[in-house]
């Protein structure tokens, strides 16, 4: 994990990170179909790290969702850590 150890994010913060996730789902969805809505995430669990919102699904999850300002992004946490995916998806200067 981090340093930081993941923090609890208010209900109306996490709905805006469900719905931004959703949006990018969908717009990386090879269909529309196969998008994603805010409501079809409402059981994921979201976690702030540092600039970060987590998002894990529910159940067995080997794909997680990283949610900034920045950007939005996604790791397989049996093959990168926290830190390492956080890191890599920072905007590089």
């Amino acid at each position: 994990m981090t340093d930081q150890d993941p923090v609890e994010v208010p209900a109306e913060v996490a709905e805006a990170g469900r719905v931004r996730l959703a949006e990018w789902l969908t717009a990386e969805a090879p269909t529309p179909e196969l998008g994603a809505t805010p409501e079809e995430l409402a059981d994921w669990t979201a976690h702030q790290v540092e600039e970060y919102l987590v998002f894990v699904p529910p159940g067995y999850a080997n794909l997680l969702f990283l949610v900034a300002d920045h950007g939005i992004s996604s790791f397989a946490p049996s093959q990168q850590s926290l830190e390492e995916a956080m890191a890599a998806a920072r905007p590089q200067s």
